[in-house]
């Protein structure tokens, strides 16, 4: 059974989909990426990554044939990398 997010987790949820695709900039639904973890599992609500439906589970998406995150030559942790750098930014700007 996968564990429900906590309010604060949530909250985190929806400032990181307000980000938008960050691979096109469309509006936005999360992606948990799996590290270290089982299939069926994910990763900490924490560590999610803002993506567009096809660019997540497109024919082309991370969950398709991933040619759209080749040609970004961005890793799964590439991108949560710069969702934390907008982050920052968006916070320090406020």
């Amino acid at each position: 059974m996968k564990r429900q997010p906590t309010r604060a987790e949530r909250e985190h949820m929806s400032e990181v989909a307000s980000l938008g695709c960050l691979l096109c900039g469309s509006e936005a639904s999360l992606h948990h990426p799996r590290f270290d973890c089982g299939m069926g599992q994910r990763e900490s609500h924490w560590l999610v990554i803002p993506l567009c439906w096809e660019c997540h589970q497109g024919p082309s998406g991370i969950h398709g044939d991933k040619s759209i995150m080749r040609a970004s030559k961005l890793s799964e942790l590439g991108m949560l990398e710069e969702v934390n750098k907008r982050l920052a930014l968006r916070r320090k700007m406020r």
